[in-house]
């Protein structure tokens, strides 16, 4: 069953968030080079002048859109490390709801379909920056309560984090997910990565 993704707006105009939920519903059956801010507008039910009131371009456009997922995904990671668990099982059980958020997710799995070379290219260099520092803060957080409590062995939680978060964002975005899908590779990375932190 797909989620609902809640759009982020800095404010509380309806029209805004029409834009922005429109904006989201085009990126994901288009991707971002094939949708234009006119077809945007059209879907939203406003002029292109109007859309314009609310955001510069359509690179404008799309950073929030995306900083709405970001935000998304921040929020429901927070929700999963807060439930109660070891945290080995903590962090187990933050793995599996990035699976289910990207499978979830159409406007994530369009971007890396249809607009792969531009995942790392300006447009998104500073949210993907942004992204990969608060996932990298909250996994050292639960490395180091595991660390206080003798369950995990690190001497970096930051640096044991940013491999953890990097090599796990790297097997979900690998172009050969028919052979090794990400559900079924997270499992087995997770079991050589987690056995590496036990206590020695």
């Amino acid at each position: 069953m797909k989620t609902a993704v809640a759009i982020n707006t800095e404010d509380g105009s309806p029209t805004r968030r029409r834009i922005l939920a429109s904006a989201h519903k085009r990126f994901a059956a288009r991707g971002y080079r094939h949708t234009g801010i006119a077809d945007i507008a059209r879907e939203a039910g406003v002029a292109a002048g109007t859309l314009y009131r609310y955001f510069d371009d359509k690179e404008g456009l799309f950073r929030a859109v995306v900083k709405g997922l970001h935000d998304d995904w921040i929020a429901r990671a927070r929700a999963v490390l807060a439930e109660p668990g070891t945290p080995l099982e903590r962090l187990a059980r933050l793995g599996q709801a990035s699976i289910d958020f990207n499978r979830d997710n159409a406007l994530i799995n369009s971007v890396f379909a249809r607009d792969d070379e531009m995942i790392f290219a300006p447009l998104l260099d500073e949210l993907h920056e942004e992204l990969t520092r608060e996932n990298v803060a909250l996994i050292a957080g639960v490395l180091r309560e595991g660390v206080k409590d003798g369950s995990i062995h690190t001497s970096d939680p930051d640096r044991a984090a940013y491999v953890l978060f990097m090599t796990g964002e790297a097997l979900s975005r690998q172009h050969h997910q028919h052979l090794f899908p990400y559900a079924e590779t997270l499992p087995v990375f997770q079991e050589v990565t987690m056995l590496g932190l036990l206590p020695r």
